[in-house]
C-alpha cells in the first residue's frame, strides 16, 4: 500500500476526476481489503490482509455531522453519485449535513459499505451488481 497512491486517489476523488470503482481497482492491486472514512476527525484509514495499515488526514469540506442519521436520504445521495450527477465532494457535504453519516467502512472482499451515524444508526449498501 503506497500512501502517495492513497493522497492521489483522495485528491482526484475531491476533485470529481475519479469514479468510487476506479477508486476500488486501485486500492485492491495495492492489497486493500478495507478503508475507514471518518468525518468527525476527517480521517482515511486503510487496511490491507498482510496486517498494514495507514491512517491519513482528508481535506473535506462539511459543516459538521448532523445528529439525526437517515439512511434513505444516504440512498438518495449514493444515487446521484453513482448516476455521475454528483461527486465525493457532494457526498462528503451532503452526507454529513443531510443524512447524517459520521463515518463509514468500504470492504472490497465483501462488496459492500457500512454507514454509521452518530446516533448509533447504521446502513449497510452493496456494491451495484453484487448482490
Amino acid at each position: 500500500m503506497n500512501e502517495a497512491t492513497v493522497h492521489e486517489l483522495i485528491d482526484k476523488a475531491l476533485a470529481g476526476k475519479i469514479t468510487f470503482p476506479e477508486i476500488l481497482a486501485t486500492l485492491g492491486k495495492d492489497g486493500v481489503e478495507s478503508y475507514h472514512v471518518d468525518f468527525l476527525r476527517n480521517e482515511f484509514r486503510c487496511y490491507t490482509g498482510n496486517g498494514r495499515s495507514l491512517v491519513t488526514d482528508l481535506p473535506l469540506a462539511h459543516d459538521g455531522v448532523a445528529f439525526e442519521f437517515s439512511a434513505e436520504k444516504l440512498d438518495g445521495i449514493n444515487k446521484r453519485v453513482q448516476s455521475g450527477e454528483w461527486s465525493f465532494a457532494d457526498f462528503v457535504r451532503e452526507s454529513t449535513a443531510t443524512a447524517g453519516c459520521a463515518f463509514y467502512i468500504v470492504y472490497l472482499t465483501g462488496k459492500k459499505v457500512r454507514y454509521f451515524g452518530r446516533d448509533g444508526g447504521e446502513h449497510v449498501q452493496h456494491f451495484p451488481g453484487s448482490r
